[in-house]
């Protein structure tokens, strides 16, 4: 049985954590040839995101499509030489595991620098990026933004519809502006499931989605939302996009509710934070804002559906509560006082948010707006009625402008694998690998453990002290023979240990045999059979000594247990002669 000692076990254990998401994922990929992971680019069924993944690449023939399955943390690592010299594109469908702080922070830090964000999620998974990206609104909307506003100016507002003068500054007529803060201290996913009984394709769980209009079906009116949202609508029939199973977009707004004017001049404003559906901002806030009109204060017109919507559900849409009902019953669920119902202008599913250094993030309610059932033509259940793959084509034109040649990456890392797939091994080894490397808590602790287990376990090397006469005579008693062989035996120096035991058996054989030629392993093993026949053999005799020789003539290195042996076949040989 062969003993297996601390270090190689070590290395085994070492070898199989290595090796093992590699040759799972290899056998797995072997056995189940067929992917059904929602919203997998590698899912060719009804609902996977291969086609999605194929309009970029056919997207003039320059579309360079890479995955995640780990940690998103690997966006941190990425330059723009790795980006073919532009910053790339990142595609986040339904993902279902969460991610961590330093994962979400990563993904927003990479919009911040110029990427470009493709967020679709209906029940709140993206709220741990969205929840980041809070904190920075939640910091803008308290400080004075110095008269800038926000975003750009667009005939004397900002994006958001408000005028670009300072905050809680008096103007020219004496009167304080409570338009000019930015208002938006959050953003997030709702997490509830939107039903929608004025447009709708089956039931209220798949509701039809429609670019803003000039005026609803209740007579309001709204301003045209920014120009950039006829760029993901152009092209469309009118007959609206459809979703499936889709959330809302909800946004904590920063209200004005009380004002007063200051001695020095300067203005007092009191605001309160709350979250509503983002379709409802303009009603809410012209609400907040008319209760202080007459009062001394310029008020900011608020008239105007929320300019960064692209896709509404009808003002006859609800969010309901019971998911589960709804799924399975729909006709048990309907709108009721406790859930946010009936939008004057609807509810918006997709908005666009850009960034001052040239990174966008596009975020959607619904991915199944994407899945192949819904874009695929190729596809015998494809219905030609809607606008999805219009929709999704002009997100694709819209992701990939001016930046010929970019990466797309898409986030297979946080889908909702099955136990069996390919991916799930390698993305839970590589996010183990990224915690203990990167999160905060574990990664000061890597190179401290490393150092310890390499002292452990790596082999010590060992160069052998000269062995000097003042040493030799301490060990009182002793032979030189025997000090030497201990010198050598302490530093591992086998090979000259098991020569100085050769040149005494030689030295042996010249007293008792006396040859008139040079002993070799050939002539000592004739005298020695001839006088031992039955001891020893003149084969076996010629091949030990003749390894021996080579050893000491090579200054070969061999093991404890080589040496050993050597020892015992010519301690054996020593005794018969002595």
């Amino acid at each position: 049985m062969v003993e297996i000692n601390r270090t190689t076990a070590a290395m085994i254990i070492l070898a199989i954590f290595i090796s093992y998401p590699f040759v799972s994922a290899s056998l797995f990929g072997f056995l189940f040839t067929t992917n059904t992971t929602n919203f997998s680019i590698y899912n060719t069924g009804w609902n996977g995101a291969s086609t999605f993944k194929e309009m970029f690449e056919n997207h003039s023939n320059q579309g360079q499509i890479s995955t995640i399955v780990g940690s998103s943390n690997i966006l941190n690592r990425l330059n723009k030489s790795e980006m073919n010299n532009s910053q790339g594109s990142l595609i986040i469908l339904g993902p279902a595991v969460h991610y961590d702080f330093s994962e979400a922070l990563a993904v927003l830090m990479y919009a911040i620098n110029g990427g470009r964000v493709l967020i679709a999620d209906d029940f709140g998974t993206a709220n741990d990026i969205l929840g980041v990206l809070s904190i920075f609104l939640g910091f803008m909307s308290q400080i004075d933004l110095g008269g800038l506003g926000f975003g750009g100016s667009y005939g004397g507002t900002n994006m958001f519809g408000l005028d670009t003068t300072t905050n809680a500054t008096p103007n020219g007529d004496d009167e304080c502006n409570l338009g000019a803060n930015f208002p938006i201290a959050g953003i997030a996913i709702n997490g509830s499931l939107l039903a929608d009984q004025g447009s709708y394709n089956d039931t209220p769980l798949t509701p039809v989605f429609h670019s803003p209009l000039s005026n609803t079906t209740s007579g309001s009116t709204y301003r045209m939302p920014a120009p950039w949202v006829t760029e993901f609508t152009t092209g469309l029939s009118g007959n609206g996009v459809i979703g499936n199973f889709a959330s809302i977009i909800s946004m904590k707004v920063r209200y004005p509710v009380n004002a007063t004017e200051r001695e020095d001049g300067t203005c007092d404003v009191t605001y309160v934070t709350k979250w509503v559906p983002m379709g409802e901002f303009p009603a809410s806030a012209s609400s907040a804002f008319s209760e202080l009109e007459g009062a001394g204060f310029e008020i900011p017109d608020v008239s105007f559906s929320l300019q960064i919507a692209v896709l509404y559900s009808s003002s006859y849409a609800w969010l309901e509560s019971d998911i589960e009902t709804a799924k399975y019953d729909v006709n048990k669920i309907g709108p009721n006082t406790t859930e946010w119902g009936n939008p004057n202008v609807g509810f918006p599913v997709f908005v666009y948010f850009p960034f001052p250094l040239g990174g966008d993030i596009i975020l959607c309610s619904d991915p199944s707006i994407f899945i192949n059932k819904y874009i695929d033509t190729s596809r015998d259940d494809y219905d030609n009625t809607y606008d999805n793959n219009q929709f999704a084509l002009n997100i694709v034109d819209k992701i990939m402008r001016n930046r010929t040649g970019q990466t797309v990456i898409f986030d297979e890392g946080h889908l909702a694998n099955h136990p069996l797939s390919p991916t799930l091994p390698l993305s839970l080894y590589l996010k183990f690998l990224d915690m203990i490397t990167m999160f905060p808590l574990f990664a000061w602790a890597l190179p401290i453990a490393a150092i310890i287990l390499s002292r452990r376990f790596m082999p010590k090397r060992t160069q052998a002290k000269p062995l000097l006469l003042t040493r030799v005579e301490r060990y009182y008693g002793r032979s030189f023979f025997a000090v030497k062989m201990r010198w050598f035996l302490e530093y591992q120096q086998y090979s000259r240990g098991l020569e100085l035991i050769y040149r005494r058996l030689k030295r042996n054989l010249n007293r008792r045999y006396n040859p008139d030629v040079e002993l070799t392993p050939e002539i000592a093993a004739t005298y020695l059979v001839n006088e031992f026949p039955d001891r020893f053999s003149h084969r076996t005799i010629t091949e030990g000594l003749s390894i021996i020789e080579t050893i000491i003539e090579t200054r070969a290195v061999i093991s404890e247990q080589e040496f050993l042996d050597h020892y015992l076949f010519l301690k054996n040989i020593g005794m018969e002669i002595t």
